[in-house]
């Protein structure tokens, strides 16, 4: 039985052997070139495309290092003029914060020149964490900016000048709000935010109804914008340690 079954299959592989000749004699040779014609030009196009996705993710990636790049150049500008200004007790918040700013704008360049030696997906996953950091820098600065009003605002009410405190506070108040927009999905901060929105309210309902505790609840909100503030000065710090 195993003598039977090994000659048909030899005698098998001979025809099929036979056949392929035959085709190939009859113009399966054609066939075949028309086939890898076919290939190469499905390669071609399979090289063009990648080429193409290639050269939009380097162009999206060159977007967003510049979009990085402006809110740097705001957070800078704002910096700036808070240096200017010398509101009491921000002096060493805003130095440290100017310091750091570039620094990261040094690593934020790096980052962008290193890009092109990575995968598409490490170069986004690096860009991404750029700019992150650039936004929290910014919203850094809105909130220093934040707590000026608040450090004015208790000087107005100590004045009796309630109707200037509240104004200060209510410019405080959108400051506190655009710091938030400008997170946007980074929850990381969203407590220590809220204390702030909390302690500023009731340092309002304080300047309205001319209470006794006004100074110590506009002190509250300084602690509480201090308290995120110096969160987000040690988050840099451990960020600029870390190699790039």
């Amino acid at each position: 039985m195993k003598l039977m079954n090994t000659t048909a299959l030899i005698i098998a592989l001979i025809s099929l052997a036979l056949a392929s000749v035959a085709y190939w004699r009859s113009g399966g040779k054609q066939d075949v070139q028309n086939l890898q014609c076919s290939l190469q030009r499905e390669l071609e196009a399979l090289r063009a495309k990648q080429k193409e996705l290639v050269e939009s993710a380097s162009q999206s990636l060159a977007a967003a290092y510049d979009r990085s790049r402006q809110r740097l150049a705001v957070a800078r500008e704002n910096l700036r003029q808070q240096k200017e200004e010398a509101v009491e007790g921000l002096e060493k918040q805003v130095k440290l914060a100017q310091s750091q700013l570039e620094a990261l704008a040094k690593r934020l360049e790096e980052s962008a020149r290193a890009a092109k030696d990575l995968t598409v997906s490490a170069a986004h996953s690096a860009e991404e964490a750029i700019a992150l950091r650039v936004r929290r820098m910014e919203a850094r600065a809105t909130l220093m900016q934040a707590k000026a009003k608040a450090t004015r605002a208790q000087s107005a009410a100590a004045n009796r000048e309630f109707e200037r405190a509240d104004q200060l506070l209510a410019e405080a108040a959108d400051l506190l709000r655009d710091a938030r927009e400008t997170l946007g999905d980074d929850h990381a901060y969203d407590a220590k935010l809220e204390a702030i929105k909390s302690s500023l309210r009731e340092a309002t309902n304080a300047v309205h109804t001319h209470a006794e505790d006004i100074r110590k609840r506009i002190e509250q909100v300084l602690a509480d914008t201090d308290r995120i503030v110096s969160t987000l000065e040690s988050d840099e710090t451990k960020a600029l340690e870390q190699k790039p």
